[in-house]
């Protein structure tokens, strides 16, 4: 589903990524964990095309992240900051996501109701957006991510900043869009939810991916828990 080769980005002299590689196949999650200013959110500008590469290949379903009209259609975003406007109901805020993507009216109506369902939204519809919790917030900006029936979909530190139950909650969430067969891409800070929620991990620092493995082969070659595997893998590649 996605296949990064060799990914380099340079900033003036800075760089940022050194040449990465690795794939996310269908229905698979891949977690990217690593220590501040390793490379994380450069990735995710590149992958949601914010940012050109400097060098090396994306391919999305096959697609050169270079056709950039084609790769939006195929990519849902869930960064740390609300993607929503906040003075508008639930509802106002699907309908006007899926107007940018010109999903038809009719296969709004269906799909909306489907997604409320499965993010546990329904009570929420016709609620003012700003008024929502720090979790039900969290809920509505998948849906905004998920209303074009994304191929993949990025989620960069999705429980950040919510309150234990509710971040318990939203990976139940996660897990069910699992089930739908997306594929996932993971950036977190939480290795408990990682090790929860991923197929496989790839640790980045300093724009370079240091491991990539199970979360179970990791933990079987570097420490009892992920956690302490993480730790574990930085500090010996220091």
């Amino acid at each position: 589903m996605l296949s990064v080769k060799n990914l380099k980005k340079d900033y003036n002299g800075f760089i940022a990524l050194k040449g990465i590689s690795f794939d996310i196949k269908e229905n698979e999650t891949l977690g990217i964990l690593g220590p501040n200013g390793a490379g994380k959110s450069t990735l995710i500008k590149i992958l949601t095309c914010f940012h050109n590469k400097s060098s090396g290949e994306v391919k999305i379903n096959n697609i050169d992240i270079e056709q950039k009209n084609k790769i939006k259609r195929l990519i849902g975003w869930v960064p740390q900051d609300d993607t929503f406007y906040h003075k508008l109901t639930v509802y106002e805020n699907l309908e006007y996501f899926a107007s940018l993507f010109q999903i038809p009216r009719r296969q709004f109506k269906e799909h909306y109701k489907e997604l409320l369902k499965l993010l546990q939204l329904e009570s929420k519809e016709n609620a003012v957006s700003g008024s929502l919790s720090g979790g039900m917030k969290r809920r509505l900006s998948l849906a905004i991510a998920l209303i074009h029936s994304p191929k993949i979909l990025y989620l960069d530190e999705p429980t950040a900043g919510v309150d234990p139950v509710s971040r318990r909650a939203l990976w139940e969430v996660i897990k069910k869009i699992q089930k739908s067969g997306i594929s996932i891409l993971f950036c977190t800070h939480y290795l408990d939810e990682a090790d929860l929620l991923c197929n496989k991990i790839a640790i980045l620092k300093a724009g370079s991916i240091i491991t990539i493995d199970t979360p179970a082969n990791i933990k079987k070659r570097y420490g009892k828990t992920l956690e302490e595997a993480f730790v574990k893998i930085v500090n010996e590649s220091s």
